[in-house]
C-alpha cells in the first residue's frame, strides 16, 4: 500500500480564489506549527484535547507518525493556516477507526479550508483501509468545524450533555459524528 504522504504536497483551491498548499507535517515545522496554534484564540484552544502550545507535544507529533497522519496547510507566503490530523484509535479492537482534528487560522476561515482538510483525511482513511472516521467537537465552541463535517456527510451519533467544561466552570455539550468509510467517495479526486 502506498503511504498517504506520497499524495502530497498538493494545492487545494478554496472559495474566493484562495489556494493553499497541503502537505504532511515534517521535521522542521515545529516552530511554525507552535506559532500557528499560539495565534488561535485561547478560548478556542482550551477545548482541544491536547495542549497544542507545548513544544514537547509538537515534537512528538513530528516523530510519532505510526498512529497519526498530520497535514498542514500553507498560504502563498508559506505560513501555516490550517492543521488537521487523522489519529488511529488505540487497541486492536478499535484500530480500524480514527479520530479527525482540524484547526483553521482565523483569517482564513469561511473559505472552505476546514472542509477541504477533513475531506483530505477521509480520503487518507479510505486509502489506508480504515473503516470509519470519528469527529468529536464542543458544540458551541467548535460550531464551524461541526458544520464542515456535516457538510461532508458525517452523521451525528450522539451528544454528551455537559461533556466539556470551560475555564469559568460552565458546561458545554460534546457532539460525536461519524463517517463510515464505505460511504465515503469510492475514488480519490485529483
Amino acid at each position: 500500500m502506498t503511504s498517504p504522504a506520497a499524495n502530497y504536497p498538493k494545492d487545494l483551491p478554496l472559495r474566493d480564489a484562495l489556494t493553499v498548499s497541503v502537505r504532511p507535517l515534517a521535521a522542521g515545522d515545529e516552530d511554525a506549527l507552535l506559532a500557528f496554534f499560539r495565534d488561535i484564540p485561547e478560548h478556542e484552544r482550551f477545548f482541544l484535547k491536547d495542549d497544542v502550545t507545548s513544544p514537547d507535544l509538537i515534537r512528538a507529533w513530528v516523530r510519532e507518525t505510526e498512529r497519526a497522519f498530520v497535514l498542514i496547510a500553507l498560504d502563498a507566503d508559506g505560513r501555516i493556516v490550517g492543521e488537521a490530523a487523522l489519529v488511529r484509535r488505540r487497541g486492536k479492537a478499535r484500530s480500524h477507526l480514527a479520530d479527525v482534528r482540524v484547526v483553521v487560522a482565523q483569517d482564513v476561515r469561511h473559505h472552505g479550508l476546514g472542509t477541504a482538510l477533513i475531506s483530505e483525511l477521509c480520503d487518507v482513511a479510505r486509502d489506508t483501509g480504515l473503516s470509519g472516521v470519528l469527529f468529536e467537537a464542543v458544540e458551541e465552541a467548535q460550531a464551524e468545524a461541526l458544520a464542515a463535517a456535516e457538510a461532508l456527510g458525517f452523521t451525528r451519533l450522539g451528544r454528551v450533555y455537559g461533556g466539556a467544561i470551560d475555564p469559568e466552570g460552565r458546561l458545554h455539550d460534546v457532539v460525536l459524528l461519524a463517517m463510515p468509510v464505505r460511504r465515503w467517495r469510492t475514488a480519490s479526486y485529483f
